[in-house]
């Protein structure tokens, strides 16, 4: 089974430092304990194998460390470096115990995924068991973040895309689980949820391996078509062989010969693609940007006190133009700090109607834009970047694209530069214009 790490922290469009969490080995007073450590750790040189067989050595000499916590959750952060699935099961467990769901539940959510891909690498009923507990509590958390508010700058329809693949996830270990203690009827039931939450071949392949075991196998049949015929780009074609042979060898098992097979694959794509299809369809009636790969194809809510009356900007009317994309938030200082020169060249190019320069804003909390455009008056018309940024790999604030008038991507300037930044934004609109002349 694959390990797809399903967590609300990657989006398509993040401006923040992620921090990364290493061992404090220099408190304000060393104990004989610590220097012990220090001396240790550096003995291993960054090894993530030796300071994992340090740490180990380590707790076994000293069981009552108040810093317990601290090694195992450390040991563990190694050990899926290493892709030591036996001490990520270990260690994964002890991190567990250590954080209930109150603590960073999208740490826990990735830790779960983790050790449950670990105890269910095998038929071990035993395992099963914890591994059935794990998933409940996976899935617990997943809908308990999914009820919260977006995070980063993902979208409402985004948010609930993510959300939901989670989900899926949560519940097919679930199914596997449910299976692998002895409940193949649950499993069936529980691997179906998780096709209808976020149809996968993760899910169909769970629905077709039960339904075999329960000897249902036309079923089973129809189930591991879906598994290869399902646009999934998690799982990838050559993934599928042994599907497409488990289906093979099932259906001549029930027909004596293969003739019709094909067609049985043929229902399998039609009925995946209407699957994706209602999957596409639910999130974008949350947000019609949602799973667009042309910019030109956004539409983008204009901050102007006219939202109800459905005040936006179709992209698609602004292509053959020059556009200068301002991407900006309230809280960023080098933002508002370039403002002026922006408008300066702005004003150069007032009459130009093939030049146009767009604001967008990329903050979190909409409801602060229109306050602060009031107080600065700022008087050009705004944006909300409504899934843009991530489209445009956007990463840092501010950042300033110069697209040209083939609609290609022909400047990134991130950063500010108050010295020569005029100069440099004017040259660089020129010359996109030069370009697309030619």
């Amino acid at each position: 089974m694959r390990l797809l790490l399903a967590t609300f922290a990657l989006f398509p469009f993040i401006l923040t430092a992620q921090s990364t969490t290493t061992l404090n080995l220099e408190p304000g007073s060393l104990t004989p304990e610590q220097m012990e450590l220090n001396q240790e750790v550096a003995d291993a040189n960054g090894s993530p194998v030796d300071i994992i067989r340090t740490l180990e050595m380590h707790l076994r000499k000293y069981p009552d460390t108040e810093r317990r916590a601290e090694f195992e959750s450390t040991i563990y952060k190694y050990a899926t470096e290493l892709n030591d699935r036996a001490r990520i099961v270990v260690y994964g467990e002890k991190v567990l115990a250590a954080n209930p769901p109150a603590g960073n539940a999208g740490d826990e959510i990735e830790i779960l995924d983790r050790v449950l891909h670990g105890l269910l690498a095998s038929d071990d009923r035993e395992a099963a068991r914890q591994a059935l507990t794990y998933a409940k509590r996976y899935e617990a958390d997943v809908i308990a973040k999914k009820a919260r508010d977006p995070e980063g700058h993902a979208t409402a329809a985004q948010w609930a895309s993510l959300a939901d693949r989670a989900l899926a996830r949560a519940t097919v270990l679930e199914a596997r689980a449910a299976g692998n203690v002895g409940n193949p009827e649950e499993a069936v039931a529980t691997a179906r949820r998780s096709w209808n939450v976020n149809p996968t071949a993760e899910a169909a392949q769970e629905m077709a391996h039960w339904l075999a075991k329960l000897g249902r196998d036309a079923e089973a049949i129809d189930c591991y078509a879906d598994a290869v015929m399902i646009d999934d780009s998690l799982f990838p074609w050559s993934a599928r062989d042994g599907d497409r042979k488990t289906a093979s060898d099932l259906y001549v098992k029930l027909h004596g010969n293969d003739q019709g097979l094909g067609d049985v694959f043929l229902r399998a794509w039609d009925r995946s693609a209407a699957a994706i299809r209602e999957r596409t369809a639910r999130y974008q009636a949350m947000d019609p940007n949602f799973g667009l790969t042309d910019a030109f194809r956004f539409t983008l809510p204009e901050v102007d006190g006219n939202a109800a009356e459905g005040a936006t900007l179709d992209m698609a009317k602004v292509k053959g133009k020059t556009l200068v994309v301002d991407f900006w938030a309230t809280w960023c200082v080098p933002c508002i700090a370039q403002h002026p020169m922006i408008e300066e060249v702005r004003q150069k190019y007032a009459a130009d109607p093939d030049v146009l320069f767009l604001s967008i804003d990329a903050d979190d909390d909409h409801s602060v834009v229109k306050p602060f455009l009031v107080a600065q008056k700022w008087t050009q018309s705004v944006y909300l970047e409504g899934g843009l940024g991530g489209l445009l790999n956007v990463s840092a604030l501010p950042t300033i694209l110069v697209i040209d008038s083939a609609g290609n991507v022909f400047s990134r300037m991130t950063g500010f530069n108050g010295g020569t930044f005029e100069s440099a934004l004017s040259s660089r609109i020129e010359e996109a214009r030069a370009v697309t002349a030619k």
